[in-house]
């Protein structure tokens, strides 16, 4: 039976409905939008390499998620890309280390069949031995050029400076040595694992009506036959709370020498809510300190200390925790900074007001961008929270909160790493 959810703060419609072979469908209606966002994901990612299903492990290579994301683009009777683009459809995909999703976006007011080819690929796997060794080269060739880019080598080599065991330590497309090793057996394993309807959901934005959008998509899935499946359950190996590398420095063909201070939080976390809950709790912390919000800011910047290239990332998840702080500057820079400023007492109720407004403000904007809107939803809800839940969690938030989450982490578990000019 097909629900019909208002969310009145947010005054936004949507549907849901899950299918008798488990697959969920959510359809927002938009009656002004000109045009229709769809999206198709699974939460599996690049960390979900050791699995188990009815006492059974599964064990893949890195990358391997990636790779299954290149195979389902290629049928033997049609080009995907190029069909959707007749359809008047732009299609892509992405493999994060929490989901895959697939998705298009159109102004075409004619659905049914773009939609039904995005349920169709996904859902039928088609590779041979020899395509599969041809795609690894193409991938391959991807990640060495992925690897000449400075930002991305940083992060990286900031993941491999942080982990011992867990999947974070490799790159989403994994490496050469694991790309090589991947068979046509390993992807069809582990697409039969993840891409089960009951694992998956289908997030719609559009103008279109609802009841019509859910109709194209029972009317498909019940031409097929799935087999019913548990859902597969993710092996962690036991991680260190210590880093791997404490400091660690490479040289690149850059201009000017980048920093990273990259801080391994132990996580103990109650469940995907608790999660959302103090990350943004951190966030909201670490925005006063470096940002504009802070004084010393602009000072910072007018004598050079920092550019736009200043940052700092929060990033939680059920098995892992992390800050990183990063700058051009000279080595011992960005460290300093951040514990310095961390000592001060520049957290108040008046600024916490004004990030909350401002974070609550950018959300409403999000449902006037359908892509980014649909796209945010979909990995928000894979995770195991909705949108609006997560919207929820900042409006709720205290001060007192918020220095709580804060003191209960233990800081002191850090990398360093640096990437420095050839030269130098």
């Amino acid at each position: 039976m097909i629900q019909k959810i208002y969310k009145e703060f947010f005054d936004e419609t949507f549907y849901r409905e899950t299918l008798d072979n488990g697959l969920e469908v959510i359809v927002f209606h938009k009656p002004d939008f000109l045009t229709t966002a769809c999206a198709f994901g699974t939460p599996y990612g690049a960390l979900n390499i050791h699995q188990s299903l009815d006492g059974k492990e599964y064990h893949f290579n890195p990358g391997v998620a990636h790779f299954l994301e290149h195979k389902l683009f290629e049928t033997e009777d049609k080009n995907i890309f190029a069909t959707f683009s007749n359809m008047g459809c732009n299609v892509n995909a992405f493999t994060s280390y929490n989901e895959t999703v697939y998705y298009f976006s159109t102004t075409n007011r004619e659905i049914e069949e773009p939609l039904n080819l995005l349920l169709d690929f996904v859902q039928d796997l088609e590779v041979t031995r020899e395509n599969v060794e041809k795609e690894k080269g193409i991938i391959v060739e991807e990640l060495s050029m992925y690897m000449q880019n400075a930002d991305s080598r940083l992060v990286n080599e900031t993941y491999a400076s942080l982990y011992h065991e867990y999947p974070l330590k490799y790159d989403i497309g994994g490496d050469e040595k694991s790309v090589r090793a991947i068979t046509k057996e390993e992807l069809e394993e582990c697409y039969s694992l993840n891409y089960h309807p009951s694992n998956m959901v289908l997030s719609v934005v559009t103008p279109l009506d609802p009841y019509m959008i859910i109709d194209i998509v029972r009317a498909n899935q019940a031409k097929k036959d799935f087999k019913e499946r548990p859902k597969p359950l993710n092996i962690l190996k036991k991680e260190p709370l210590e880093v791997k590398r404490k400091e660690y420095s490479f040289k690149m063909d850059i201009a000017k020498a980048k920093h990273l201070y990259a801080i391994k939080l132990r996580q103990d976390f109650k469940d995907d809510r608790d999660v959302a809950f103090k990350e943004w709790c951190i966030n909201i912390f670490l925005k006063a300190y470096f940002t504009p919000l802070n004084p010393n800011y602009q000072k910072w910047l007018d004598e050079g200390l920092i550019n736009d290239y200043f940052g700092y990332e929060v990033d939680f998840a059920p098995d892992y925790a992390y800050l990183m702080f990063y700058c051009e500057s000279n080595e011992d820079f960005i460290k300093k900074l951040v514990d310095e400023e961390l000592k001060k007492d520049l957290f108040t109720e008046e600024i916490l007001t004004q990030i909350k407004r401002r974070y609550i403000g950018q959300s409403f904007e999000v449902f006037d961008e359908i892509e980014g809107f649909n796209t945010t939803f979909i990995r928000d809800y894979l995770n195991g929270l909705e949108y609006f839940e997560n919207i929820n969690i900042i409006n709720e938030i205290t001060m007192d909160d918020i220095i709580q989450v804060y003191k209960a982490f233990d800081y002191s578990n850090y990398a360093l790493i640096h990437i420095l000019p050839c030269g130098k």
